[in-house]
């Protein structure tokens, strides 16, 4: 899909999941996957469904990519039926080479991103990321980072610091941009809790999700946890080494 930001968005259009305004925003500077899935029980044919109700998703797929249009920097559609749609999602934002992947929630507005940085893997995809996802909007951003010790305070600030440097260089307002440190011996807490605080979460995968699925991360339980989307940033093979 080339090389600037492109998120998959996987609804599951057929139950009615929704996608706010607030979100649509967020996304009108990146390319957009809108994916149209629908999870059928494993003991019936995946044939059986796309002829059942394959004409019914494509309809109602149609009507969601209406809601991008014209702000939306392209939308590629794709519908599927599946048995499981986790590993669907996740082979789908392989094929279709998507930086990131958005667990959708409802956020009437996005006043405060947070973005949780665990470590520098990925750090640089996870900025450009971010940049390109608030651009055009007034969002505040926190870049938190949660140490399990004393000792290791002054390291997570410099991660903050370089975070905060490589937005300011994508062109964020450094006003906009807050960090905050904070010590626990229990970093998912912590993370869970400064979301209470946001609308949106924008959070790193650790590893490619061939060897590590992407919801079985931090992020699925965050997902679970607050009340807003969490766009997942993938660790593209590229930067995987």
């Amino acid at each position: 899909m080339g090389e600037s930001t492109a998120v998959l968005v996987p609804v599951a259009a057929l139950q009615g999941e929704s996608l706010s305004e607030a979100v649509l925003d967020l996304l009108s500077s990146v390319e957009v996957v809108l994916l149209g899935y629908h999870e059928v029980p494993d003991q019936t044919a995946l044939e059986q469904a796309r002829d059942r109700y394959g004409e019914r998703l494509r309809r109602t797929l149609t009507a969601y990519t209406s809601l991008f249009e014209p702000d939306a920097e392209g939308v590629t559609t794709r519908t599927v039926f599946t048995h499981d749609a986790q590993a669907t999602i996740e082979r789908i934002a392989i094929e279709e080479e998507t930086t990131a992947i958005l667990l959708v929630n409802p956020a009437p507005v996005v006043e405060r991103v947070l973005v949780p940085i665990r470590g520098s893997v990925n750090l640089d995809q996870l900025t450009t990321t971010t940049g390109e996802v608030v651009d055009g909007t007034d969002s505040e951003i926190l870049l938190f980072h949660a140490a399990r010790k004393e000792a290791d305070r002054e390291a997570g600030e410099g991660l903050l610091s370089t975070a905060a440097d490589q937005l300011a260089t994508a062109g964020v307002d450094p006003e906009r941009i807050d960090t905050e440190v904070r010590v626990t011996r229990s970093p998912l807490r912590a993370i869970t809790t400064a979301a209470d605080n946001a609308e949106f979460v924008i959070i790193g995968e650790r590893k490619p999700s061939v060897t590590d699925r992407i919801f079985g991360d931090v992020a699925d339980r965050l997902a679970a946890s607050t009340a807003g989307p969490v766009l997942v940033v993938r660790k593209l093979r590229s930067a995987a080494g």
